[in-house]
């Protein structure tokens, strides 16, 4: 009897774990697209956006994983340094990124369950300022823990950002030393913006 009542939930508890995953996005892209289209000066679109970026995406575990097998090679120290100047690097460059756009509309597709807590949930996306564009195909993976969902990777139109940042760290811990790429971060998120093209 206790069998049967375990099988019996667990369909309604792995739908509803894809469910919340589906919604957990739709709710960071409001948000996002909500700043997009607010009045707000480019700066504080800029920081809004980075909040959005700093609470939503598993920076430890993205930094680790693009890192690879370097990551194994770097002391303490350095471990703490990459990830802190990672984090930085890549809110900026992202907000900085979005800010640039003036909205656009978008809408959740799929959410598919992945196994031990990760999920895809699928986005089409259409610019506001690019309407006879195709619009682009995003699928974000998250994972749940504690019933908290984090981003850990982005793939646009099949193309995941985890993979490809691995590839270009790759290619400098090659050639050059840890201390090198934290410093090459830290000059990226310190940079200042560029100026948009009319």
């Amino acid at each position: 009897m206790a069998l049967a009542l375990l099988l019996a939930c667990a369909p309604s508890a792995h739908a509803a774990g894809t469910q919340d995953a589906g919604s957990y996005i739709q709710r960071v892209g409001t948000q996002t697209v909500n700043i997009l289209k607010s009045p707000a000066a480019k700066p504080q679109k800029q920081a809004a956006l980075a909040g959005i970026f700093a609470a939503n995406v598993d920076f430890p575990w993205v930094a680790r994983f693009v890192m690879g097998r370097y990551w194994r090679e770097a002391s303490d120290d350095q471990k703490q340094r990459y990830v802190f100047q990672y984090q930085r690097f890549l809110v900026r460059h992202y907000a900085v990124l979005f800010s640039d756009y003036n909205g656009g509309n978008f809408k959740v597709l799929y959410s598919r369950d992945d196994g031990d807590g990760e999920y895809s949930v699928g986005m089409q996306v259409q610019a506001a300022d690019d309407k006879g564009s195709e619009p682009v195909m995003i699928e974000y993976k998250v994972r749940s823990e504690a019933g908290i969902f984090k981003i850990f990777d982005v793939l646009i139109e099949g193309v995941s950002m985890l993979t490809t940042q691995r590839s270009e760290f790759g290619a400098v811990l090659g050639n050059n030393s840890i201390d090198y790429l934290i410093d090459m971060l830290q000059k990226k998120a310190d940079s200042p913006a560029p100026a948009k093209k009319s």
